[in-house]
């Protein structure tokens, strides 16, 4: 609502006093939600820099695992093998609230089955290329879910960091001036009101004086 269109009543200018009231409060609650989920955010940093290390250095153990299987079975035997040990994993999915925000988690449960590969036919190289292996996948799945909560409360944090601006750079400025216009305009019709009634007052005592003579 532009200026010109306020009307200039008390009522109104009590209206607005409520809305920005409000309004005042609504942002309060969002500044505090922005900052509880930076709170929260802040934390997970050094948490994720040091989980894709683990998961960077599981990497680099599989791989030299799988070097040290090659030495005593071809490669092609090794990935044979390595598709009969496939473990199942039975994936389920849960949900955290941070702050209202739904987090979505995954959870893996291995089949707690013994491997079904011919230990006759591998070595140990590849009982320990196997375990490199299972150790690397629950790393990723781990790392999936903390890249997940990341981006979730990245893009929330900024959503809510768009609303406190726009509520205090343009709403709540709105409203104060939409209050202040009130307040002059109410101003200038008690000052126009106080004229009229100094001016009748002053016809009315002129017109007794030419009465009384």
């Amino acid at each position: 609502m532009s200026t010109s269109q306020i009307n200039p009543t008390r009522m109104e200018l009590q209206k607005l006093r409520d809305k920005l009231a409000t309004t005042t409060r609504g942002h309060k609650l969002l500044k505090d939600k922005q900052d509880e989920l930076i709170h929260e955010f802040i934390p997970l940093l050094p948490t994720y820099r040091a989980l894709r290390e683990k998961v960077e250095k599981a990497l680099r153990v599989t791989l030299t695992r799988y070097q040290f299987a090659c030495v005593k079975m071809s490669k092609e035997a090794i990935n044979d093998h390595i598709n009969d040990s496939v473990t199942t994993h039975e994936l389920s999915a849960s949900f955290d609230r941070v702050m209202g925000v739904i987090i979505p988690k995954l959870e893996t449960k291995p089949d707690q089955s013994e491997l079904n590969y011919d230990l006759i036919a591998t070595t140990s190289a590849f009982d320990e290329l196997i375990k490199a292996i299972q150790d690397l996948f629950a790393l990723l799945i781990e790392l999936a879910n903390l890249e997940s909560t990341i981006k979730i409360l990245v893009a929330e944090i900024e959503k809510s960091k768009r609303r406190v601006n726009a509520i205090e750079n343009i709403i709540i400025k709105e409203i104060e001036e939409q209050i202040r216009v009130i307040r002059m305009k109410l101003t200038d019709l008690e000052r126009s009101n106080t004229i009229r009634m100094m001016k009748s007052k002053e016809i009315i005592i002129e017109k007794k004086l030419k009465e009384n003579k």
